[in-house]
Order: C-alpha cells, then structure tokens, then sequence
C-alpha cells in the first residue's frame, strides 16, 4: 500500500472509520486535550517509578523484559485513566467495530525505552477459533493457547475468515515517533484470515504509527502489531485500552480487582465496560431483576423446603 494513502491523524468520524474498514487501525487526532496529556502522563511516570522500586511487574509473560515495564490496573491508580477508558471519540470507533456492547479488557500502560527486547508480531484476538467447514476438523476451544495458535483452514472461495471482536486504543502520552519505538502495524493485515509469523525481525513489512502526543491510534484484533524498538534516550510512553465483545472474558478480572472507592464513584457507562452490567443473562447472580450487579456476598445461600 502506497505510505500516501496510508491513515494520517483525523477528527472526521467518517474517515476514521473508513480506515479502519480499510487498513485496520486509524489515528484520532487530538483525542486528548493538552491538560489530559500532562495528567496521565504525571501520574503515570511517579506510578512507573513507584512500582519499579518496589518491584512490582508482570511476572512470566513472553512479550515482558528487564527493560521495558508494564504498569497494570490502571482503573486504581488515578481517575485520569478512567477518563482515558471512557473517551467519547474514541468509544465511537469500539462501536463501530465491535458493536454497541462491548467491554473493557485491559486498561494499562506500556513504557518503551531504550535496549528493550523487540516484539513479535501479533493479534489481539489470537484466542477466538478460525470458522471451519462442517465435514473438517476443528480447533478445541480449550486447547488454544499464544503457543498452539491454530492455523486458518484453507478456504478456495478466499472469503471466509474470522470476525472483529476486539479493538485496542493506544493514547499516546509522548510523541510516537520511528525512532522511540512507535507501535508497528501491517496495515490490511486484519483482512488476511491468517496469524503473524513470531519471528524476529519481522518477515513483513511494517510501518510506525507515527502522531503527536494526544493522539490515539485503534487498531482491531485483527491486525497484526508489535510495539517498535526505542532508539532514543526518552521513554515513549503509552496508556491501552483494549476492549472485547460482552460475551468473552476480559483479560483483566475488573469485578474482583477494581478497589471499591473507585466502584462508588463510577458512572453506569464505566460500571458496564468494567464488566458489572449484566448482559443477556451472563454475568448474572441471584437477583434476576438487576440490571448491574453489587459486589457483595450471595443473597440466596443454602435453603431447606
């Protein structure tokens, strides 16, 4: 694909989800204000800093090193973030792709600094079972994990392939830049029906999602990407949001992890991406009638007649 034609930042809804459509991702420009920016970048430097000290990091993840660090749970560590998470403009592009219900599933940051391991290519939505002709074998949902990903079965008409359920929004809170270790996409890849191959370097071409700090750029889980390699003597600073359709599990247990002072001054929109809105009866507990759930202890426990 000609760079010329390749997405640039936009306010315009229907350019953004135009190249999503096309390329999957897209940049929105300016979807921070200045003021978020310095906040969430503030807070989340003395955050990093804090939990490096105390040693406080992902443990036994393949895409974690010595260098580069992931503050996690970010939903507890400041309501910019939750601000971040609940971005009108960028929630319209989530609808767009997913639909009108969708959840959160992660809500972290990524710090990328100099002599940190480089990244595979990846999907986001590497979990969700290839479509299969009814006389063929198929993949065991619960055999799939990152290291037995299955393969797309071949598929003559060349039409059938597996559908969005995931999006994931990156606030940049630094410039993005070739050289800091922007995100690296292929765009189009979203349409290929087909996993990233894990080797590095990277056997395709990819291109940095390069835009000013304030910008966010969504790409959908089906778009390969990788987090680029940071040459500079700054980090390049990151906060994401990733979201899922309502009927899979989040990768980040919210119900049980949010801290219950951020629960009681939560809006019903962040409740539901949380995950305590009941949908089509999933995530429902004894009381039939509630539309949210209450973290609390069981109203029905053992009865005798």
């Amino acid at each position: 694909m000609p760079a010329s034609t390749l997405p640039t930042p936009t306010a315009d809804p229907a350019r953004l989800k135009a190249d999503m459509d096309a390329y999957g991702y897209c940049l929105v420009a300016d979807a921070l204000t200045p003021a978020q920016v310095a906040t969430a970048r503030q807070r989340l430097e003395e955050q990093a800093e804090a939990e490096r000290k105390q040693g406080i990091r992902i443990q036994n993840a393949p895409h974690v090193d010595e260098i580069n660090q992931w503050v996690t749970m970010l939903i507890n560590k400041g309501p910019i973030f939750a601000e971040l998470a609940t971005n009108p403009a960028t929630l319209a592009i989530v609808d767009h792709v997913i639909g009108g219900d969708f959840l959160l599933s992660v809500l972290e940051a990524h710090l990328v600094r100099a002599g940190g391991a480089p990244m595979s290519l990846h999907c986001d939505q590497w979990w969700l079972p290839f479509p299969a002709q009814a006389d063929a074998g198929y993949a065991r949902v619960g055999t799939i994990t990152r290291s037995t990903v299955p393969t797309m079965p071949a598929d003559p008409a060349g039409k059938v392939i597996w559908p969005a359920a995931v999006v994931n929004c990156m606030f940049m809170l630094t410039d993005y830049t070739e050289r800091n270790g922007a995100t690296r996409i292929v765009p189009g890849s979203h349409l290929s029906g087909a996993q990233p191959s894990a080797a590095i370097p990277h056997p395709v071409k990819t291109i940095a999602a390069e835009a000013p700090a304030g910008t966010a750029v969504l790409f959908e889980g089906r778009t390969w990407h990788a987090a680029g390699l940071n040459t500079t003597n700054q980090a390049r600073l990151g906060v994401t949001c990733t979201y899922c359709g309502p009927m899979f599990r989040q990768l980040t247990n919210f119900t049980v992890g949010t801290c219950d002072d951020v629960l009681q001054g939560a809006s019903p929109l962040l409740r539901r991406l949380l995950g305590f809105k009941i949908w089509s009866t999933y995530g429902g507990v004894d009381d039939h009638a509630a539309e949210f759930i209450e973290r609390a202890p069981g109203k029905v426990r053992e009865l005798a007649p």
